[in-house]
């Protein structure tokens, strides 16, 4: 038995007749990328491919942590005090990303960068580097100092940043979203309605599939310790809607014991550790759903379902409890899509 999630609102789409699905994939921002699209043309528009790559390159190119050169790069590297013209795609995602620091009480923090790279998860050192160590307290600080996002000031009429000193801007926790959204209306501006776009398990559905079905994706769920009762599958139509979650199980490693997963709560300098396993977040629009998911991750249950029920947020929450069980938490904008 499955949990079923439909948008409250369709947009009319009729499905297409004689339809073939085409699929493209590659590589992008250290993952894979797909889009699936249904047309009645047999063939593919010529530079199709290529036009999604650019997208996605663009992104990176502006946005990326790990790729020197870039945009956000440079920024970081900037002498204090110095201003930095951003282009458009970049201006939005950093307006988008204060706003939601400042909504969240810094849950979610755009200057976060030193205390990531910290704790390994970063370019470099990486966990996974021999010889790397769990920082210590002073080490904390030191990164915690250099992680206020309200020392950016901002520019809107001239569309320009600047770094404070020190500061550095991290991105990844909404920059693939919003890689879904730009591929998306890529395919749109093409004419193709009928599409699926996924980028590192993050997706975006548009219209149908084939047969006039929409697209139908299953919610990422973590796993569940052995023996214990697993959670109801939960399947979701992306018909205009977005999904991405965030956990504590995809990127994590052990020290003396204990389990430090990538989520850094960025107003304590440390990985979170309050139980939550995963949250999963539906949205128009993918930056959303990628800052949103990051956000209540880090606040945890109880704050987070507060928060994402005040927004109107369409979240669930998976909960680790003492006993190894794993609970559920549905956040009422949530709960409607249910029915």
């Amino acid at each position: 038995m499955n949990r079923v999630l439909v948008p409250l609102q369709l947009d009319g789409a009729a499905p297409v007749l004689g339809a073939q699905a085409h699929r493209f994939c590659g590589e992008t921002m250290g993952t894979t990328w797909q889009v699936i699209f249904a047309t009645p043309e047999r063939g593919v528009k010529p530079g199709l491919r290529a036009a999604l790559q650019d997208e996605l390159d663009l992104v990176v190119a502006q946005m990326s942590t790990w790729r020197p050169g870039s945009d956000l790069d440079r920024f970081n590297r900037a002498p204090a005090g110095t201003w930095h013209a951003l282009a458009e795609p970049f201006a939005h995602v950093f307006e988008a990303a204060v706003w939601m620091a400042n909504v969240s009480g810094g849950a979610f923090n755009p200057a976060a960068g030193a205390l990531v790279n910290l704790w390994g998860f970063g370019p470099a050192p990486r966990y996974t580097d021999p010889g790397f160590r769990v920082p210590d307290d002073p080490a904390v600080q030191a990164a915690l100092a250099r992680s206020d996002w309200r020392a950016l000031q901002w520019d809107a009429d001239l569309r320009r940043a600047q770094q404070p000193g020190g500061v550095c801007l991290d991105l990844s926790a909404i920059a693939k979203g919003y890689a879904v959204d730009r591929v998306a209306q890529r395919l749109a501006d093409m004419g193709l309605r009928h599409t699926l776009v996924e980028v590192g398990g993050e997706l975006r559905g548009e219209g149908l599939a084939l047969g006039g079905q929409p697209w139908w994706v299953d919610l990422e769920l973590p796993p569940a310790v052995q023996g214990a009762h697993p959670l109801l599958p939960t399947r979701v139509a992306l018909h205009g809607l977005c999904v991405a979650t965030s956990g504590d199980y995809r990127r994590a490693y052990t020290h003396n014991g204990a389990i430090w997963p990538h989520t850094i709560d960025p107003r304590h300098g440390r990985p979170v550790a309050h139980g939550l396993a995963s949250v999963s977040v539906l949205h128009e629009a993918c930056l959303w759903a990628d800052a949103w998911s990051t956000a209540l991750m880090v606040l945890g249950r109880e704050k987070g379902v507060a928060l994402a029920a005040e927004h109107g947020i369409a979240a669930l929450f998976v909960q680790r409890e003492p006993d190894g069980r794993l609970t559920e938490t549905l956040t009422p904008a949530m709960e409607a899509l249910a029915g």
